[in-house]
């Protein structure tokens, strides 16, 4: 009887020691959100460890830091880490990685390791919300999809009329080949024209 009393009366002053508490409610964007945890202790703590559980009860721990006040910036590895920075009376950390699913309610535990003696308490817990940005197509102005349409209509035309360049080419060539033959043949003199003269000839000779 007398050492459970002595439990108690030992046990309400540290319990009364330290008192972690959250803010109700943060929102993230693009996979990180801020949560802050305070903290009010009569001790002034020189080692710490830093958690954060998510779930309104059990023991899933997202992340984990122990941290040394002469340098209080502290940084986790995973798929879902913590980045912050431990300053008078509150924990400012970063919680990168999370998607939409993971909304969920987390909890913030505070650990003193030193100076003794050792005391340990948790944040009343914040609901945190994910918004997770869906990968839709960017829809078109009527004025784009006729831009669009006129624009594939084009190349469809220059691809059906590839050889037309050549085709020209053909009959510029052919073209300038008969203007050629026709003055060459206007400019030779004709077969009946020769006899003509030769009688001619003849009849002033006569």
């Amino acid at each position: 009887m007398i050492i459970t009393l002595i439990r108690i009366f030992i046990y309400i002053p540290l319990g009364l020691a330290l008192h972690v508490s959250q803010p109700y409610r943060a929102v993230g964007k693009e996979g990180e959100v801020p949560l802050r945890c305070s903290f009010t202790s009569t001790l002034k703590p020189e080692e710490m460890q830093v958690s954060l559980y998510k779930g309104l009860h059990g023991p899933e721990r997202i992340c984990s830091a122990y941290v040394n006040l002469s340098e209080p910036s502290f940084t986790t590895n995973g798929t879902i880490n913590c980045r912050g920075n431990i300053s008078s009376g509150r924990v400012d950390m970063i919680v990168a990685g999370l998607r939409g699913n993971d909304t969920d309610f987390y909890r913030c535990e505070i650990e003193i390791l030193f100076p003794p003696p050792y005391l340990r308490r948790v944040g009343n817990g914040t609901v945190v919300y994910i918004q997770e940005t869906p990968i839709c197509p960017t829809a078109s102005t009527p004025s784009q999809i006729q831009s669009q349409s006129q624009t594939s209509e084009r190349e469809a035309v220059i691809n059906d009329v590839g050889p037309l360049p050549l085709l020209y080419a053909i009959l510029i060539i052919t073209f300038c080949s008969l203007i050629v033959q026709m003055v060459a043949f206007k400019w030779r003199p004709s077969a009946s024209t020769a006899p003509m003269l030769s009688q001619k000839e003849s009849y002033m000779k006569f």
